[in-house]
């Protein structure tokens, strides 16, 4: 289960990515095709900490996922719009 802005166009849904070859290519691309009380042997959650440190700053996460220029550390396709779990 990953956060995404995918999921603002389908805000039921539930967005997993995961399983990969040796060779780094997923097996299982980033997919929000599944409505949200869909669950699975499969799924899983990391949990993290609500802070990091970026070139010896600590910072929030949220700031982070939300920063343009900061983004990119932890997410392909730039800046998280929505960072809540809330509808």
């Amino acid at each position: 289960m990953v956060l995404t802005n995918r999921l603002q166009q389908k805000p039921n849904r539930v967005a997993i990515y995961g399983w990969h070859q040796p060779n780094g290519k997923a097996i299982q691309p980033l997919s929000t095709i599944h409505e949200d009380t869909y669950s699975d042997y499969s799924h899983g959650v990391r949990l993290m900490a609500p802070t990091m440190r970026v070139n010896g700053v600590e910072r929030l996460l949220s700031e982070v996922l939300s920063d343009p220029a900061l983004a990119p550390l932890l997410s392909d396709e730039g800046p998280l719009k929505r960072l809540s779990a809330g509808r």
